[in-house]
């Protein structure tokens, strides 16, 4: 029986894409509900929407799923953030045109997000037990070449970025977590349309690729100690980094304290990853 792990081999070695799944996700449909309220005539150019606050009780829904429905819009050059400010229509000849440039993807950022802060380090702290020499390595050379394409080209870094993670999940010898690390890259984060565009447009950055190998550093340095708590936290904090990074590029409002129903925290919590 074909694994997602197999697939994931079989289709890197053969550059096959991943396919995208059509399920809709509730930040999606927030997102046309507001795109039509924007094109209705409600709102003229330039015009501030509604605070986020009021958005998410105007749809009854999180302001997680909020942020994501404005991401999502801004990336199709429909609205600007300006920090402090507020969302702004942003009416454009190209307006018409790019409403429809994302297609429906199935998971947004901040679950994929909480879901890899879950599992991806817990699944470093197992292999830090488990990981062999020749593994690590392995990780430092693809670290190495991942640092040398800062600032050049992004699909590789995102590439290698992939490739990183998914070692760590390949040295526990364990197929069930190996397929839990490679679904979350291959069916969600490099098939997903909106996460994507964030990349593209945000997330190359080379301020940002310099904090990521800094947290990869870190996330091997772990590994080499044979220590799970080190590794489970240095990986929890790698992907903290990044949530605070898009939260960065949202940011509508104060958002330390509120993420709704997406489980964040800034330091790992050991009872949470160990109940009695």
């Amino acid at each position: 029986m074909d694994c997602s792990y197999t697939n994931y081999r079989l289709k890197q070695k053969a550059g096959y894409p991943m396919k995208q799944t059509e399920t809709k996700r509730r930040y999606y449909e927030v997102g046309l509900q507001i795109e039509e309220l924007l094109f209705s005539g409600v709102f003229k150019a330039g015009a501030r929407l509604p605070s986020e606050r009021e958005l998410s009780e105007r749809f009854d829904t999180s302001r997680a799923t909020v942020r994501e429905a404005i991401i999502m819009l801004e990336l199709k050059g429909l609205v600007t953030v300006r920090q402090g400010a507020g969302i702004f229509f942003t009416e454009t000849p190209d307006s018409t045109t790019n409403r429809h440039i994302l297609p429906k993807s199935d998971i947004g950022p901040f679950e994929l997000l909480q879901a890899r802060q879950i599992i991806e380090s817990n699944i470093a702290a197992f292999a830090s037990t488990q990981i062999k020499f020749s593994e690590l390595r392995e990780l430092k050379q693809v670290l190495a070449m991942q640092e040398s394409e800062i600032n050049g080209n992004s699909d590789k870094f995102e590439q290698l970025d992939q490739q990183f993670h998914v070692l760590i999940a390949e040295s526990t010898q364990n197929r069930v977590l190996i397929n839990q690390a490679v679904d979350m890259w291959s069916h969600v984060r490099t098939a997903n349309p909106l996460w994507n565009e964030l990349n593209n447009q945000f997330l190359h950055e080379e301020r940002l690729q310099t904090l990521w190998i800094d947290d990869h550093k870190k996330i091997l340095l772990a590994l080499q100690k044979r220590s799970p708590t080190e590794a489970r936290n240095a990986v929890w904090q790698h992907i903290e980094n990044s949530k605070q990074e898009l939260l960065r590029l949202s940011n509508l409002e104060n958002t330390d304290a509120d993420t709704d129903d997406f489980f964040f925290a800034v330091e790992f919590d050991t009872d949470f990853a160990h109940p009695e």
